[in-house]
Parts: C-alpha cells; sequence; structure tokens
C-alpha cells in the first residue's frame, strides 16, 4: 500500500511538471483583442497575418510585424467551381512561407469582420495547428483603440514546417450525404436567407442541404465588427439545435462564410466540427444530391 501511495504521488508530480512545461502558445486564446496584441508585440513567437481584402490596404498601414496573405493563398480553386482546402504539401509550403512553426502562436486579422481571417484559421486548425487567435473586430478595433501602425514589411525566415491533417475535420459530399438522417450530426448553412431558401441561385439548383438549418454568418458579428458575446452566441445556435452534443457540420458557398461560423463554434467549445470545405459549389451543381428548398 505504501508503495502505490510512492507511485502515486510520483505520478502527480511529474503530470504537473509536465503540465507546468507546456508552452504558453499551446494555452493560447482564440480571440484577442487589441489591448491583448499590442502588449504581446514582442513576443518571439508570434506571427501576426494581415488578411485584408487588397494588399494595397496592407501597403497603406498594417499592424507592427504582421506579414500579408491574400485569402485566395489559404485556398485551391477547383475546376468544377469553388475551392478545396490545401494538400499537406502545399500547406506545408503555405505555413512555411509565413514563418511557422509548430510552437508559433498566430494572430490574424482582416478588414472584413474576421472573415478572411477565419478562413485561414479553418485551415490551421484541420492541420492541427493549436495556437491560432482571431483579432476580434480586425483593423479596425485595433485602430478605434489608436494603436500605431506601420508600412514597414518584416523580413521573415521560412520554417520546415510538417502540418498533418486532424481526423475528421473536413466532410466530403459523399459523407455528409450518408449522414443526412442521422440526429447526432446538425448541419448549418452559414449562407443568406435568400440563398438557403433558393430565392438566391449561385449554382444550377438553388436551396439547401435537406435538414440543413440557417444561420447567417452574419450573425455572429455586432454592429463594429467584433464578435457578439459568448452567451448570446451559443443562445443564437441552441435556439436552432446546434448544440454541442452533436457533430456540427458547417457549410456555404465556398466554405468562406462556413469558415467564420466553424470559428464562432470553435470559440464556444464544441467539440466535433466538420466543415464541408467544396460546400454549395459543388452541391448545388451535383445532380445526384438531394435538396430542400
Amino acid at each position: 500500500m505504501v508503495v502505490m501511495h510512492r507511485r502515486l504521488a510520483m505520478l502527480l508530480i511529474v503530470t504537473c511538471a509536465l503540465l507546468l512545461s507546456v508552452s504558453p502558445a499551446l494555452a493560447a486564446p482564440l480571440l484577442v483583442d487589441a489591448a491583448w496584441l499590442e502588449a504581446h508585440l514582442g513576443d518571439g513567437n508570434l506571427r501576426i497575418v494581415d488578411m485584408a481584402s487588397e494588399r494595397k490596404t496592407y501597403q497603406r498601414g498594417h499592424i507592427p510585424g504582421a506579414v500579408y496573405l491574400s485569402v485566395d493563398d489559404v485556398r485551391i480553386k477547383v475546376p468544377a467551381g469553388g475551392y478545396r482546402l490545401p494538400t499537406e504539401t502545399e500547406a506545408a509550403r503555405l505555413f512555411g512561407d509565413l514563418g511557422i512553426g509548430p510552437d508559433t502562436h498566430v494572430v490574424i486579422y482582416d478588414d472584413s469582420g474576421d472573415l478572411d481571417a477565419a478562413r485561414l484559421f479553418f485551415t490551421l486548425d484541420v492541420f492541427g495547428h493549436r495556437a491560432v487567435s482571431l483579432l476580434d473586430g480586425g483593423i479596425q478595433a485595433w485602430r478605434r483603440a489608436k494603436w500605431p501602425g506601420t508600412t514597414s514589411v518584416p523580413s521573415v525566415a521560412r520554417t520546415d514546417y510538417r502540418p498533418a491533417r486532424v481526423g475528421e475535420r473536413v466532410a466530403s459530399a459523399e459523407w455528409v450525404r450518408d449522414r443526412l438522417n442521422d440526429p447526432s450530426v446538425a448541419l448549418l448553412d452559414a449562407r443568406s436567407a435568400d440563398e438557403y431558401t433558393g430565392k438566391d441561385v449561385r449554382a444550377r439548383r438553388g436551396g439547401h442541404i435537406p435538414g440543413a438549418v440557417n444561420v447567417e454568418w452574419r450573425e455572429n458579428l455586432r454592429a463594429d465588427g467584433t464578435f457578439k458575446p459568448v452567451g448570446e452566441l451559443r443562445a443564437m445556435y441552441a435556439a436552432q439545435a446546434v448544440t454541442p452534443d452533436k457533430t456540427v457540420v458547417t457549410y456555404c458557398q465556398t466554405h468562406h462564410r462556413a469558415a467564420h461560423t466553424y470559428f464562432v463554434l470553435r470559440l464556444l467549445g464544441y467539440p466535433r466540427l466538420v466543415g464541408y470545405d467544396r460546400s454549395w459549389s459543388e452541391w448545388g451543381n451535383r445532380d445526384d444530391l438531394p435538396l430542400a428548398r
């Protein structure tokens, strides 16, 4: 019995030591404000990514230390229409060019309500990068706080980061089709109400995936472009039966807007999220897949 107690005590000591040795980057908050970012600009493991809608916006002034990335560098165009996620090789090149390593804390912002930033978040999350944050309110929040900007472009040392995709975080059309009648799966459409009902048609067919509920991505934000309080967001999705006990599948037209919703659900602590990256650009153009209006 004494030996057993000693072993348990030793196990607790080792466990505590491991927890204390975890890199602070791995415990990074998913959402940071301008004051937090300004206070951490000097962190050695920080990589700030500016995803302004146009490069000239970045060139006119950006957060010190930020590198520029276009949303079109994060998604790969598909000849049949829409986009797909990068492969592991493509992701390794993308992350390496940004100077991202396994322990890098990546903070992303844009000028469009974190819409483009969320697409990079989704990509990093799929490849298991654990330290990623969005800047709440984007560059507009930084400027409202009157923190300084710069036109200097930082020099970035390329890394040899080898990302690996994590489990079932990306769905195919067949994966979704086979689970349409599964009560443990919630389909969440982040498009506009007109797209959802088929009034606004952006593929050969209009409508939505059968069983999907509609919460437009803009509903995640306040008027100033910052995210609504966590409690309000949680209630909004729960009202649509999108709850943490389910596997939630997000989609839109190209999984651009849906990536924003994916981020919000990750912020709310939903443990099982899947992004249908081809989204309606595929589903709406395939006659072999069911639809609803």
